[in-house]
């Protein structure tokens, strides 16, 4: 009878964890799904170690392994040479001025006379790029900044 309390309290704690889960934004949620993957592969080789199937040299290392994270942003603190080789190898985004309206016209894939543009045209034309080019969707930000600040400046003109 206790067993079977314990295994009810476990699937109901399960699933309140589960809906929790679900709410989170995707960022939020592969954070939180890393750092139970390694705190779960932790304490299973705490338990293997426990149960004399691994060495306990194995536990220590499961121990240590939710500690990476702050191990290389200490290490990246005390041989800065690290953090200057990622940054020169990150991506530079081109330099950007003031959008004029026909590169705003080109950013959204509309085509014909500035004049002849109406609202419908330019918000379709922007919900279409945002599915694509949104960074939750594999985008960029760089990009979807551009298609927000083309969407603004037609809008901004057209009335």
């Amino acid at each position: 009878m206790l067993r079977l309390l314990i295994a009810l309290i476990v699937i109901i704690g399960l699933w309140a964890a589960m809906a929790h889960i679900r709410r989170l934004p995707p960022a939020e949620r592969k954070r939180l799904y890393w750092r139970l993957g390694l705190w779960g592969g932790g304490l299973g080789l705490i338990l293997l170690v426990a149960t004399g199937r691994a060495h306990w040299l194995f536990a220590v290392l499961g121990a240590l392994l939710p500690l990476a994270k702050t191990a290389i942003a200490l290490g990246l603190q005390f041989f800065p040479m690290w953090k200057q080789r990622q940054q020169q190898a990150g991506p530079t985004s081109p330099p950007s001025g003031p959008m004029d309206v026909r590169e705003a016209m080109n950013t959204l894939g509309l085509k014909g006379d500035e004049q002849a543009l109406t609202r419908e045209d330019i918000i379709g034309a922007h919900r279409k790029l945002m599915q694509k080019l949104h960074p939750d969707r594999g985008g960029n930000d760089y990009l979807a900044a551009k298609v927000n600040e083309a969407k603004e400046l037609l809008l901004k003109r057209l009335s």
